[in-house]
């Protein structure tokens, strides 16, 4: 692999060098504007093509040019904003920060299909490894960074938190369409100190819309393939409205799919819009908003002996039967979410020397994953570690053998939060170096978590499917519940830092420090020895980072940042899952905390642009998220993981167009292991979970303007999934491909576009994510084995869409 990925490295850059005379001879061979002008003879081409930008200061021009000459490089307009330029067909950029970022643009996401979650949009970057359960991004799924889970990650969307504040996990449709980005941006090593994330261990995404057009128009798409898949979406842009600087859209998508592998459908529609307001030197107000409705599949847990056994075949009943076994019914193991986030990024310039930023947000979220529970009105109920006496009232239920009654009811694991704050940044120029800032970020949010039984009636149907409707109540009129928690969490979090530039700006420094302060305040409302939760969290998090740009090809650049993750909400309380306490909440949990250091290198040619990064991460209590079985992911748990050392080298390179290609090329070697034993089994020196050794990419676009298809391929070695070693998930590959045309106008129709996405293109059989890790699949040293979940990967899926501007 080291060796592959130096001969690639090497003959890039010997194409870099070989087909530039070439490449200047094509550039010049496309129609070109001449400009005369008054003065000596001679003849000055001013190149505009973006692969030789900056190349005419070589070409040695007399002092007065008689004329100009303008290439331009005439290709049918796309409807989705896809320029068929950038490097690496949208999959890299030329980056300036001070630590290694990775960014994928328009002119990759729009050849994607329309159906793909905002994550999956990004596994390709180098190491990113995602696990996805269906060919349509709906129904979960996975994704961790150099071996960090999205549970250690700071996600944000238009400078707004993205991840819930309690279990930092993600919805991953949850915002806006795939139409509506504009780029997903990757920060693998360390968030940035005015971030606002209090588990940001594992770097950071971060998401961005579109801006709304400056003229009126607007995009229609229709889409149809496998398994009954259908969408619509529609955007109108009203342009600038009046002279008045404000512009808007407003876009709708619907989807309806049915399940890949056995039972069930996905139903969801999502509303997105963004409006900006511009006026005078650089000042700007957005308001940026979506609201999603969705019923999704969930996928039963499958350890590595289901998946020896029943392969993909291993899923949820078709039909329903009365008794224990109805518990695997389809419709009792779905996941309704409703939520809603609003973002207000706003930039202003006092003076040319003073700038404030201001980011109001606010997020509503609303939903459950749910299972089916079969229960008896007498037998082995408890609320919280009492045992229940009295007979419970079950609708729908039929007699038992001993007189008893048995029912089928919904457990609904339910989520209500409402989330709001803002992130303040003021900078100030001081001289010609430095570039001085102050923010605070502040957070609230209003967190309840429940898991309550609802009525199923005689053929298996929910009554209601967010389990809100006639809970079952004891006799007392007490609601029945197996989790009960409710937790207000307030952050705040001071930064300070200076930007200071030097030698004519090519040496830029950064330091700063961030004091993160969180409280959580919490209440456990089922009976037992727990009632009120009270967590205070303090965090000094420094930073320093550097670049120098040699000149406008090469550049270095070097990081040393702090992070951490506060103890995420389930860790705090006791939670009852059979008779008494089954798990403990933890009085006085550790933050994860790490050190990351990272040292890089990129180069930014008239073809090539290429980036390589060795880095190195200390952990200590790592804090590793698990799904509880049995839950659909409902309920998860955290698992101290004590010291990591974490070292690996990342490299991506892409080119500009050549005869229309743009091929990219990713990998990543990593190597992490454990510092110390756990639970008494002898862990040190093993090799950390959800952290393959070796990961790669290549991705090939062509795109002459008129057609274009792409082909991608990625793959990941064996990722292990218990902390003693005795069980893995095995290496894999994963091929995905796409071809379309863009056809004339017709009508009102501008710029129409057809294209085919195949997913998993070779229906390849493999397992794709880790969503249950443990210590140990076996007993071993007298510690009993429990045996981890994995996702199953998609089969293959074919997408066709059709879109076209109006």
């Amino acid at each position: 692999m080291k060796r592959l990925i130096l001969s690639t490295v090497m003959t890039f850059f010997i194409i870099d060098i070989a087909r530039l005379p070439r490449a200047i001879a094509q550039a010049t061979s496309h129609t070109v504007e001449t400009r005369k002008a008054s003065g000596a003879p001679s003849i000055v081409p001013v190149l505009k093509h973006p692969m030789l930008r900056n190349r005419h200061t070589h070409l040695a021009p007399p002092p007065t040019p008689a004329e100009n000459i303008i290439v331009k490089i005439h290709r049918r307009r796309s409807a989705d904003g896809v320029t068929g330029l950038q490097p690496g067909g949208g999959l890299i950029k030329p980056e300036t920060a001070a630590k290694s970022v990775s960014t994928v643009s328009r002119d990759f996401i729009q050849k994607q299909s329309p159906a793909q979650n905002p994550l999956q949009l990004v596994e390709l970057l180098p190491g990113v490894v995602v696990g996805s359960a269906d060919p349509f991004g709906l129904t979960g799924g996975t994704i961790s960074i150099r071996g960090l889970d999205q549970s250690e990650m700071a996600m944000t969307w238009e400078g707004a938190p993205a991840t819930d504040i309690g279990i930092y996990t993600i919805d991953t449709s949850e915002f806006a369409s795939n139409e509506d980005l504009e780029d997903v941006s990757v920060q693998q090593g360390s968030p940035n100190s005015d971030t606002p994330t209090i588990n940001g261990s594992g770097g950071l995404v971060s998401f961005r819309d579109r801006d709304p057009s400056r003229k009126m128009g607007g995009l229609v798409a229709l889409g149809y393939g496998s398994f009954n898949y259908h969408r619509e979406f529609a955007r109108f842009d009203t342009g600038e409205i009046g002279h008045s600087g404000i512009r808007t859209y407003v876009s709708y998508a619907n989807q309806r799919d049915n399940a890949w592998r056995g039972p069930g459908h996905d139903s969801i529609w999502n509303l997105d819009w963004k409006a900006i307001k511009e006026w005078g030197a650089n000042n700007r107000i957005s308001l940026v908003g979506a609201y999603r409705h969705s019923i999704e599949n969930t996928w039963p847990s499958m350890t590595m002996t289901d998946w020896k056994t029943y392969g993909r075949s291993f899923t949820w009943d078709r039909r329903y039967a009365f008794g224990s076994e109805g518990e695997n019914y389809w419709r009792l193991n779905r996941n309704p979410y409703d939520n809603m986030l609003l973002s207000a990024p706003s930039h202003f310039t006092l003076t040319d020397r003073w700038h404030v930023d201001f980011t109001p947000y606010f997020w509503h979220g609303e939903g459950n994953n749910s299972t089916g529970a079969f229960v008896n009105n007498t037998n082995g109920n408890f609320l919280g570690n009492e045992p229940l006496t009295p007979v419970l009232t079950l609708p729908y239920a039929q007699p038992a053998s001993d007189g008893t009654e048995n029912a089928m009811t919904l457990m609904a694991y339910r989520n209500i939060q409402y989330r709001g704050g803002f992130t303040a940044k003021t900078d100030y120029r001081i001289g010609n170096h430095h570039d001085v800032y102050l923010g605070w970020w502040f957070d609230y949010s209003n967190d309840h978590d429940s898991a309550v039984l609802s009525p199923v009636n005689y053929n298996g149907t929910p009554l209601d499917i967010f389990g809100t409707t006639d809970n079952i109540k004891l006799s007392d009129g007490q609601l029945l519940a197996y989790q009960n928690i409710s937790t207000i969490t307030t952050v705040n979090a001071l930064f300070a830092g200076d930007h200071a530039t030097f030698l004519k700006g090519k040496l830029v420094m950064d330091a700063g420090i961030k004091l993160a302060m969180i409280n959580r305040n919490g209440t456990n409302e089922l009976p037992g020895p727990q009632y009120k939760v009270v967590l205070n969290d303090f965090q000094p998090l420094p930073a320093l980072s550097m670049r120098y740009q040699f000149n406008k090809r090469h550049q270095i650049f070097a990081s040393v940042s702090t992070s951490f993750r506060s103890p995420s909400t389930p860790t705090l309380y006791d939670a009852y899952y059979g008779q008494g306490i089954s798990y403990q909440g933890v009085k006085n949990p550790k933050d994860e905390y790490s050190i990351s250091e990272e040292i890089g290198y990129r180069y930014n040619g008239p073809i090539l642009v290429a980036s390589a990064t060795y880095f190195h991460y200390n952990f200590t209590n790592r804090q590793i998220q698990s799904a509880v079985t049995g839950t659909n992911g409902g309920v998860t748990v955290d698992l101290n993981a004590g010291g990591q050392n974490s070292n690996g080298v990342s490299v991506e390179l892409g080119t500009r167009p050549i005869n229309h290609f743009r091929p990219y090329l990713s990998g990543q070697y990593l190597h992490a292991t454990i510092d110390n034993n756990i639970s008494g089994l002898p862990t040190a020196g093993m090799t950390a979970v959800r952290s393959p050794r070796w990961t790669g990419a290549l991705g090939v676009d062509w795109d002459n303007g008129t057609f274009f298809w792409n082909y991608n391929i990625r793959y990941v070695s064996h990722q292990y999934s218990t902390l003693i070693n005795d069980e893995y998930m095995p290496a894999y590959y994963d091929m995905n491909a796409a071809i379309g045309a863009r056809l004339p106008s017709y009508g009102p129709l501008k710029s129409s576009t057809i294209q085919v996405n195949f997913i998993n293109l070779t229906n390849n059989h493999y397992l794709s994510g880790i969503q249950t890790v443990t210590t140990n699949a076996t007993t071993t040293h007298g510690v009993t084995g429990t045996a981890p979940d994995y996702l199953v990967a998609p089969g293959l899926a074919v997408i066709a869409t059709l879109k076209a501007g109006f």
